[in-house]
């Protein structure tokens, strides 16, 4: 049996079926170099750089040609005018799937299988050719690609006996997977890569969080440092106005107070004097003053 070696673009097709994000390709790359020797083609398995650098290559390729997401059309996955090196060239889209489905087992181990209804498999891919022919074509594909098929109920189902109107469960061999299993899982490789990030993203977002409350802090004392000085020059004026206003309060009531005019009150004539004593009242602080006027003589 003729066992097929993956090459860059059909890593790159599946990056893109599998809706792989960019931040997790390295990580993939890394396990499918890590596994060369079983799935890769050996120019691939010499150097990760030019490993990497052919698959990132044919990554921009297939994104030219419009192949994006599991919703493209497969089709353009193989170039055109490419030799088909599994199925017959005619069924050449149905290889391409075909490396899809197993390199999704191979990724997900603890994926066991994917139903998959091949019957209705011919329109979706555009296929033409006789029935027979698709059979016979899926059936070099399953056993290229190291993949075995079994019914709904978990029973091994020989696909040389045609193809059923129905889903069947698309399983890789079970040698093929053991080998597969003495490398380092990638799923627990990733989950603790992931944790790591996740680690070091909540390290910087608490420092973030610090920085801004410090921040806030800052600029409450701030405000609240500005209002305290602004309360203490508005005290400080009304003060100063207070100490104004009582000031201005006497100078404001001696002025309206009038000098009591001086009054003159005459006396009677003290006895045994010829002279009239004449009192001015005044101030109450001023002294009474007395003033003797001589008696004017009586005309003769």
């Amino acid at each position: 049996m003729i066992n097929y070696l993956y090459n860059a673009r059909d890593i790159a097709a599946y990056f893109k079926w599998a809706g792989v994000t960019s931040h997790q390709e390295k990580e993939y790359l890394h396990y499918f170099f890590q596994i060369g020797k079983d799935i890769l083609a050996k120019p691939l398995t010499y150097d990760y750089e030019t490993f990497e650098k052919a698959v990132y290559r044919e990554l921009y390729y297939l994104w030219s040609e419009g192949f994006e997401n599991e919703f493209s059309d497969i089709a353009t996955i193989a170039p055109k005018g490419s030799v088909s090196l599994i199925c017959d060239q005619e069924f050449i889209t149905l290889e391409s799937y075909m490396k899809l489905l197993a390199l999704h087992l191979i990724f997900s181990r603890n994926l066991p299988y994917v139903h998959v209804n091949f019957t209705g498999l011919m329109l979706p891919l555009g296929l033409k050719g006789e029935f027979t022919d698709f059979e016979r074509n899926v059936v070099i594909a399953c056993e290229t690609l190291h993949l075995t098929t079994e019914d709904v109920f978990a029973q091994p189902f020989d696909l040389h006996l045609g193809i059923p109107d129905e889903k069947l469960r698309l399983c890789l061999e079970p040698e093929f997977r053991k080998s597969l299993a003495t490398h380092e899982d990638f799923r627990k490789r990733f989950i603790k890569n992931a944790a790591s990030r996740l680690q070091e993203l909540k390290k910087t977002s608490a420092e973030i969080q610090e920085k801004e409350e410090k921040k806030k802090q800052r600029l409450l004392k701030r405000k609240q440092a500005r209002e305290a000085a602004k309360a203490e020059r508005e005290a400080v004026k009304a003060k100063k106005a207070q100490e104004e206003e009582k000031a201005a309060k006497p100078k404001k009531t001696s002025s309206c107070v009038k000098k009591a005019p001086a009054k003159k009150v005459k006396a009677q004539k003290p006895e045994g004097t010829g002279a009239i004593v004449e009192i001015v009242v005044g101030k109450p602080e001023e002294t009474a003053v007395k003033k003797e006027t001589k008696p004017k003589k009586k005309e003769e």
